[in-house]
């Protein structure tokens, strides 16, 4: 009998801490047909079952996306609780970075990593699942300049120091992962969540290169990471990453 009482008191915690996020650069919900469909991002994240989804190249209200606020209406369509995080104010509305996410989210955060170019930011959230809580900080790293990245994450990895508890960085890093990135990361402690069989992310009619990535610190189970069919609704894949349970 303790040893079944044992067995069932692992499982549940097992499944207490199983947690999976998603993040995806949209490209502002312009898919490869050219058409903004917000109804077949949100599908996507949907059928996908995270628990929380960073989202990249997300419009709020400009001219170019017809005055919609998407990541509005990203919570309207999925229900769940949202972060919009600005990088820039961009034709009469606002373009940067979103969470969304089923757990409630208890921090919120900006850390602007870099003024230089297009200005880059972070955003930070602090989720509150069953479990614990989890950080969660979504990036959007210099398309350009491989210097100005390793400043941003330079500059974001100084920002985080001081938690200690769980942490996962997730999104669009706009370089594979190498140099100084890896190096930056693993000095912190961080685990790449590697990916399993695709691991190119763009284009995403044909990918070729892998520049879409998480990492984390603390989590009690390692990670593991897959790139999934985002049914042509923007140009990048989605990654989804697990951990404590089977990637879905």
């Amino acid at each position: 009998m303790k040893i079944c009482v044992l067995v069932l008191y692992v499982f549940l915690v097992s499944i207490s801490q199983a947690f999976t996020l998603m993040t995806w650069n949209i490209h502002r919900g312009v898919g490869a047909d050219g058409k903004t469909d917000l109804a077949r991002i949100a599908s996507v994240i949907r059928d996908a079952q995270p628990d929380a989804v960073v989202l990249q190249e997300v419009d709020q209200g400009t001219t170019r996306s017809q005055g919609v606020k998407q990541a509005d209406e990203l919570e309207k369509l999925l229900g769940w609780q949202l972060f919009f995080g600005k990088a820039i104010d961009f034709q009469g509305g606002e373009y940067g970075q979103a969470v969304l996410s089923k757990w409630p989210i208890t921090e919120k955060k900006i850390h602007r990593l870099s003024e230089a170019g297009e200005a880059r930011v972070a955003i930070e959230v602090t989720l509150e699942t069953d479990a614990e809580s989890v950080k969660v900080v979504g990036v959007h790293l210099d398309a350009e300049s491989a210097p100005r990245r390793t400043n941003e994450l330079t500059v974001l990895l100084k920002a985080l120091s001081a938690i200690k508890g769980k942490i996962i960085i997730a999104g669009d890093w706009n370089q594979s992962p190498q140099g100084d990135m890896v190096s930056l990361m693993k000095a912190d402690t961080f685990l790449e969540v590697k990916k399993t069989g695709n691991v190119m992310t763009f284009p995403q009619e044909k990918p070729t290169i892998e520049i879409d990535h998480v990492w984390s610190k603390g989590l009690s189970a390692e990670g593991k990471a897959r790139v999934i069919d985002g049914k042509a609704a923007s140009d990048h894949l989605p990654v989804v990453a697990v951990w404590g349970k089977a990637i879905p």
